[in-house]
């Protein structure tokens, strides 16, 4: 497994996280600062078939050159019906293109990936509002060759068999947010019952207090196995 940093890592990231691999599958960080505004809205690259989109917005470019597995800036914008596409970088083909009522202020992900039905892609609400002293995180989960998957948050040198999942979840879904203490943690994701079938493994993972974390998890690059995990930071 190698680690892939997109051009946007910030410098807290790369002091905060250090990522190990051992073949199994691919782990990224990445970092983005929310926008402000009532509404706030970004996109999240989880389809195999394309290494880079741009974020349209009301047929405006508002981010462009999202890396698979990556994440755009938050865009702001008011409430009320926005349309909302999902080009090719290079090609500027029109890959998911829908129409949103956005009828409350929150932050939200827009996420085109493989396996989709309807729109091509998962539309989920954020809470990238930090905790104080404490840790949130999250499992998006759309790697459609595994299936439904468990989570295990441990310490570096845990053991999965032992612990119950902090997450576990289906395909085509967003978990809540968990909360939990500051510290180095080692994130394995496993198809659910078989937790000594590791699909990815993080390796060492710190995150201090008021941090808040995405793990998505995609298929490879192309589609199929070994599953990718990004971690996303929503806040700090």
């Amino acid at each position: 497994m190698r680690i892939r940093s997109g051009p946007t890592i910030g410098a807290f990231l790369l002091a905060a996280i250090a990522l190990a691999c051992d073949g199994r599958g691919l782990v990224t960080g990445l970092l983005q600062t929310p926008a402000t505004g009532a509404v706030q809205v970004r996109l999240l690259n989880a389809l195999t078939a394309s290494q880079s989109l741009s974020f349209v917005v009301d047929a405006q470019v508002a981010s462009s050159g999202v890396s698979f597995g990556g994440a755009s800036p938050y865009v702001p914008m008011a409430i009320g019906t926005h349309r909302l596409q999902a080009e090719g970088t290079t090609t500027g083909t029109t890959l998911v293109d829908f129409t949103r009522e956005l009828a409350a202020a929150g932050s939200y992900s827009m996420i085109p990936a493989t396996g989709l039905s309807q729109f091509g892609a998962l539309f989920v609400l954020d809470d990238p509002v930090p905790l104080a002293g404490q840790v949130k995180l999250r499992l998006i989960h759309l790697a459609a060759a595994p299936g439904a998957v468990s989570v295990y948050l441990t310490a570096p040198n845990g053991d999965t068999i032992s612990p119950t999942p902090t997450i576990t979840l289906a395909f085509a879904a967003a978990s809540p947010y968990a909360t939990v203490a500051p510290g180095t943690y080692r994130i394995r994701v496993t198809p659910v019952g078989a937790p000594s079938t590791v699909l990815v493994d993080s390796g060492a993972f710190t995150v201090g207090g008021g941090s808040v974390r995405t793990l998505l998890l995609t298929d490879a690059p192309g589609g199929g196995l070994p599953s990718s995990l990004s971690i996303i930071a929503d806040a700090n």
